[in-house]
């Protein structure tokens, strides 16, 4: 590693490392494992331009929060799969967890509106869980700690993505418009 690689670099690159493996790990089970062994090259190529770009310096200050280019990239196109390809069980919003150490940004939940109290609850369960496996995720040391973190909070995302098409479904019931 390069001298002046930030520790937030390093943690990022340890998360997309993490990642991948847990992508890997699915693809045997899922039927897009193409998709899924895609997912997990581009999640190892952010990692590598983390562990292998130095911080910018500029006017004598290095600077921390940036994201390398070619990390940028890869995560971009790990987003544009996931969108792509649903079936794959990945939501987009997980290559935020892998930059969130260096950008200092977690996925945003937006708030949602439902009459229906179950989904209510269960959006609001997800969100609670999510918001709990991020602080540990932000505490893990070790990668096991992190991998198990990043599959815990990879399924939930997914679950989140689920309540919201189904509460886009059940607002767009014609009892339910106001």
């Amino acid at each position: 590693m390069t001298a002046n690689i930030p520790t937030t670099a390093v943690t990022a690159a340890a998360r997309a490392r993490a990642l991948a493996d847990v992508i890997r790990s699915r693809a045997t089970l899922y039927p897009a494992a193409d998709v899924l062994s895609a997912m997990a090259v581009l999640l190892e190529t952010a990692a590598e331009s983390y562990e292998t770009t130095p911080a910018p310096v500029m006017d004598g200050i290095t600077v921390t929060n940036t994201t390398p280019f070619e990390a940028g990239i890869a995560l971009m196109k790990f987003q544009a799969l996931a969108l792509d390809h649903p079936d794959a069980g990945i939501s987009d919003r997980v290559a935020y967890l892998v930059s969130a150490p260096v950008t200092r940004r977690i996925p945003e939940l937006a708030p949602i509106r439902t009459d229906s109290p179950q989904l209510s609850r269960q959006e609001t369960g997800i969100r609670t869980r999510i918001a709990l496996l991020t602080a540990q995720l932000d505490a893990a040391t070790d990668d096991e700690g992190r991998r198990t973190l990043l599959d815990l909070l990879a399924t939930l995302y997914r679950k989140f993505d689920r309540i919201l098409a189904s509460i886009a479904v059940e607002n767009a019931r014609a009892c339910n418009r106001r």
